[in-house]
């Protein structure tokens, strides 16, 4: 049978566990070191349950202290669990089910690309429900420059990498409608920048239409795009502006989900 104690001592640790997590959440969003008397009035406790709680944080690598403040700031323990949690997901896994649903809304092929070098490498797909829909397989290659999922991940990519492709006289044409100079895809990045997506207008393949979204980390660079493809019969303008505000949403909630990958 339970004792009073043993349950008054039982809410106690839940109590301090969550003055505990309170620390870290401060720590990690204050953006400068903070003496125990301020963590205290925070979290809402006397400045010695305060280092009480700090000092046990600190021994398990939580937290550390600033040995000429006496002030403390969040520890490498936090970063040491994130690298773990990252190596366990798989951004496919993670985004799947967003595709799904953008499927689902469109009803057209949905793709889920990241960059490797010069080409970007579809990894995930859905198809669309439609008889006729464009053709592609997970693992194939398509060029930087004349995809929607390219132009994002050059637009939002390393300054390096599209240096060495706007600086380029001439572009290799797939299309009568691929991007033909360097200028031209410096001036296209940037309206993808401004715009905050990225069509592609039969540049890749005859008859398809793209509309390219990235998925940005933290610091606003792509670790992927998304894009769902069309055949160019079925994409009128009327139909682009209403699909435009719904792959833009897609955008920021997936960015969301993995901006810490």
């Amino acid at each position: 049978m339970r004792t009073k104690r043993n349950t008054t001592e039982g809410l106690d640790n839940v109590q301090s566990l969550e003055r505990a997590l309170k620390i870290i959440d401060i720590l990690a969003h204050s953006g400068k070191p903070m003496g125990v008397t301020e963590i205290g009035r925070l979290i809402g406790v006397h400045k010695s349950t305060a280092y009480r709680l700090v000092s046990t944080l600190r021994q398990f690598g939580y937290v550390d202290q600033d040995e000429e403040t006496e002030k403390y700031f969040l520890g490498l323990k936090p970063l040491e669990l994130s690298s773990i949690i990252n190596e366990r997901l798989d951004i496919k896994d993670i985004i799947h089910p967003y595709l799904e649903e953008l499927a689902d809304k469109t009803n057209e092929t949905v793709h889920l690309a990241v960059r490797e070098g010069d080409e970007i490498v579809y990894i995930d797909k859905v198809e669309s429900k439609h008889t006729i829909r464009m053709y592609s397989r997970i693992g194939a290659r398509a060029p930087l420059y004349c995809t929607a999922l390219g132009k994002c991940l050059l637009a939002f990519g390393p300054e390096e990498l599209v240096k060495s492709w706007t600086s380029k006289d001439t572009l290799p044409q797939r299309t009568p409608n691929t991007i033909k100079t360097g200028k031209e895809l410096a001036e296209e990045l940037e309206r993808v920048r401004e715009q905050g997506y990225a069509l592609d207008r039969e540049e890749f393949e005859p008859g398809i239409r793209c509309i390219g979204v990235p998925v940005l980390n933290r610091k606003g660079r792509a670790i992927s795009a998304i894009s769902v493809s069309i055949p160019s019969f079925r994409l009128t303008e009327e139909r682009l502006q209403e699909l435009i505000p719904v792959i833009i949403d897609t955008r920021d909630i997936v960015s969301e989900k993995v901006k810490y990958l």
